[in-house]
């Protein structure tokens, strides 16, 4: 790839989290009140300002809020954005079984096409850890990449599922930085939130070290959370001097993973599958250690 690919990747969680975390939480408005602002403010908002630089992202919504906000997907596919899955309820995947994974994808699937007329390419799992199971379950039921790792820069294949995994870090995801709440408490220490400065200035590293290296750059977004005024406007200019300098090439999670199987790098074994065989082939383990 002779420019850097930039991913503008945004979730849309509502106050699904807090929800599934607890559903007593149904009555705790003021709480909510932090999610669901990301629908009537961010969406929006980030809507205007990637319509304005004529860039499209790659969405993922939960179903679960399809059904409350059906418009939200439809406007958002068709302002020539992708939209892909977040499951359905944004529930923790560690605390579901492989077919309950499954059917939180497949679920999140069909209420996305149903809203759209598109059937989702791919997949984020919304929280938690997903079965060893899952890769290759998942390739069956038709989607062809996930974005859920936070193991690595570059595209790989998920052993021999067939599925692609886009990855992406914690550094480059604005929620480490800047997402609060008070009670419930988030995060528990009540240690931040992070100065604009520093988090730009993190990820404009960030986006020198990817040309150096020749990785990918993925944006991982929460209109919850990025979407207020002034973190917007800044995402913006932060957009504008990536555009500006030459070196990117602004994709869609699907437009890189053609791209990544066009020039046949999804080959390449990647450490997950060694993962794989020693799950497959416990004795194996015996041997992997000098």
């Amino acid at each position: 790839m002779t420019r850097t690919p930039v991913l503008i990747t945004i979730d849309v969680d509502g106050d699904l989290p807090l929800l599934s975390a607890d559903p007593e939480n149904a009555d705790r408005q003021k709480a909510r009140s932090v999610g669901t602002y990301g629908l009537a403010a961010g969406v929006p908002r980030l809507l205007r300002l990637l319509r304005e630089r004529e860039l499209a992202a790659t969405w993922f919504i939960p179903g679960a809020l399809i059904e409350r906000h059906m418009p939200m997907a439809s406007q958002i596919c068709g302002q020539g954005h992708e939209v892909a899955t977040l499951g359905y309820g944004h529930e923790d995947f560690s605390g579901l079984g492989i077919a309950e994974q499954l059917e939180s994808l497949r679920r999140g699937a069909d209420l996305l096409e149903a809203a759209t007329g598109r059937r989702a390419a791919g997949f984020r799992i919304p929280d938690g850890e997903w079965k060893p199971e899952l890769p290759a379950e998942a390739r069956k039921l038709g989607f062809a990449w996930s974005s859920s790792l936070p193991c690595d820069d570059r595209a790989f294949a998920l052993g021999g599922s067939g599925l692609l995994e886009i990855p992406w870090r914690y550094e480059l995801e604005d929620l480490q930085y800047f997402a609060f709440n008070l009670e419930p408490r988030f995060p528990p220490g009540q240690s931040r939130i992070a100065t604009h400065r520093t988090v730009f200035e993190n990820w404009s590293c960030e986006w020198r070290a990817a040309q150096h290296f020749g990785t990918h750059f993925l944006l991982r977004l929460n209109a919850e959370v990025i979407g207020t005024p002034a973190r917007c406007e800044r995402l913006g200019r932060f957009l504008d001097e990536l555009a500006g300098s030459g070196h990117a090439e602004f994709l869609t999670c699907s437009e890189l993973a053609e791209r990544v199987r066009a020039q046949g790098v999804e080959r390449e074994e990647h450490p997950y599958a060694l993962f794989e065989r020693l799950r497959k082939d416990p004795e194996a383990r015996h041997g992997t250690m000098p």
